[in-house]
């Protein structure tokens, strides 16, 4: 593309996005089906629109509450309004004519986690036309329902349910902002985190390095916390191993003596490297990887280290969005060779 004189566009330069690229936003896309008419129901009011709205469900995130009627992350290269409609097409089998997509309003929304995959933007569109009958295609609902925008239910994803009464009030601005004001946090238990960690649960938690006696509940642990794709399984001898060589490696977080969060942080003398940081999904959000980062770290400047890597795989998006937040970054002038022994 090139400007009314001729000139091309310009690029960020590399220095450029080394200072100034670090922070990002999620771009995400939701649409709201809405219809004027009461639908056919007994005692419907005509003059009251209804929403569509998914019951989440199997996804680990607001599973049980009422979500728009389609929604998901845009792909690289695809426009925030395509992601809509192939959102809408994909979830629930409807096809809607891109130019027929209202927006609503753009929202800047974050979480007092400090994790960079809770800043997001996110999108909102309401679709008043469309093709074909809303039907669930994929495993990620369990029900579809039509709600008076007056009347919904009381369990509607926070920032969601924002966008919904702001809508019904009239007063939806073009662009907003969720997570910024105190109140408005909230996780799906209704609770406001604090940043640290929710103080409740960390009254119960304590942190310390694992023995040979915990080898069989580390792989076990691991099984359901941990990323194992594209690595070799691991083994009671392989663990007990290590904990023989260096007692200290293996940091773990204990939940009323139960094993829910743990870190690896190996020193050969030479480097420090950064392995099986994981917790347990029912312990997540509550500080628990931040701090096993912190005793890691504390372990390795113990040694005089000055700089730690870890291992995280490409595919892993939550994993990348933890470490990124913790001030992690990958460098690109490495690739990791690997040969079996």
């Amino acid at each position: 593309m090139v400007s009314a004189s001729g000139k091309p566009r310009q690029t960020y330069s590399t220095d450029y996005a080394a200072a100034h690229g670090r922070f990002a936003l999620i771009p995400a896309a939701y649409v709201f089906l809405i219809r004027a008419d009461a639908g056919g129901e007994a005692g419907g009011d005509a003059d009251v629109p209804r929403v569509l709205l998914q019951r989440r469900a199997n996804t680990g995130y607001y599973d049980g509450w009422w979500a728009a009627s389609a929604a998901g992350h845009v792909d690289q290269g695809e426009t925030i309004v395509a992601a809509a409609a192939r959102e809408a097409a994909e979830e629930i089998g409807v096809e809607i004519d891109p130019a027929e997509l209202e927006p609503l309003t753009a929202m800047q929304r974050t979480a007092p986690t400090g994790l960079a995959v809770d800043e997001r933007l996110d999108v909102f569109f309401a679709a008043r036309s469309w093709r074909g009958i809303p039907t669930l295609l994929e495993g990620k609902a369990s029900e579809l329902r039509w709600f008076r925008l007056d009347d919904l239910p009381d369990d509607v994803v926070h920032h969601e349910r924002a966008v919904l009464d702001a809508l019904r009030e009239g007063r939806l601005q073009p662009v907003s902002a969720f997570g910024f004001d105190e109140g408005e946090a909230m996780d799906a238990s209704g609770r406001l985190p604090a940043a640290g960690g929710d103080a409740e649960a960390s009254d119960t938690l304590a942190y310390g390095t694992a023995s040979r006696g915990d080898v069989a509940e580390l792989i076990a642990f691991w099984l359901i916390a941990g990323e194992n794709d594209a690595r070799p399984v691991d083994t009671l001898d392989a663990i007990a191993r290590l904990i023989e060589r260096d007692p200290d490696a293996v940091i773990v977080a204990r939940r009323d003596g139960r094993i829910v969060g743990t870190v690896v942080a190996g020193y050969d003398g030479w480097r420090a490297h950064l392995y099986r940081l994981a917790v347990h999904p029912d312990a997540r959000r509550a500080g628990i990887a931040r701090e096993l980062m912190r005793l890691a770290e504390e372990r390795f400047r113990a040694f005089g280290v000055t700089r730690a890597d870890a291992m995280v795989l490409e595919g892993n998006e939550l994993g990348q969005s933890l470490w990124t937040s913790l001030g992690y970054a990958p460098q690109a002038e490495w690739r990791r060779w690997v040969r079996p022994l």
